[in-house]
C-alpha cells in the first residue's frame, strides 16, 4: 500500500504544474481552553475525514484524490502544531504539539527522501 501510494505520489508530482499555494497563515490568537478544543476538533475531523483515503486499501481511490486527502491531513496537522505553540499553556497543547510534530517530521523525511519537500508536494495543482 506505501509502495502504491508512493509511486501515486511521484505521478502526480511529474504530471503536475506548480502554483503558488503556500501553507502560511496569519497567526492565530490567544485562546481559551474551549476555543482551542474547538479548533483541535475541527482540525481532527479533517484528519479523519482522510483516513478512509489513504489508510484502507481501496482500488477505486485515484491518485489525485490521495493527493488532496494528503495534503488535506498534512493541513491539519500543521494547524494542529500551530495553534498549540501559541497556546502551549493550555490543557493538551503539549501532547498536541508533540503529535503533530511526529506526524510532519515522519512526512517530511519520506517526502524528501523522494526528492521533494512537503511544501512544494503540497503546492502541486491538483
Amino acid at each position: 500500500m506505501i509502495y502504491r501510494f508512493t509511486l501515486t505520489l511521484c505521478s502526480i508530482v511529474l504530471s503536475s504544474g506548480l502554483s503558488t499555494q503556500s501553507f502560511a497563515e496569519p497567526s492565530t490568537q490567544k485562546l481559551i481552553q474551549e476555543q482551542y478544543d474547538q479548533r483541535i476538533q475541527t482540525y481532527t475531523d479533517q484528519v479523519n475525514a482522510t483516513k478512509h483515503i489513504l489508510d484502507e486499501a481501496h482500488s477505486t481511490i485515484t491518485a489525485i484524490e490521495q493527493h488532496q486527502a494528503f495534503c488535506s491531513r498534512l493541513d491539519a496537522y500543521q494547524a494542529i502544531a500551530r495553534i498549540s505553540i501559541e497556546n502551549l499553556e493550555l490543557n493538551t497543547a503539549n501532547m498536541m504539539l508533540m503529535i503533530a510534530n511526529n506526524f510532519l517530521d515522519r512526512q517530511k523525511q519520506s517526502i524528501e527522501q523522494s526528492g521533494m519537500t512537503l511544501e512544494r508536494f503540497c503546492s502541486i495543482k491538483k
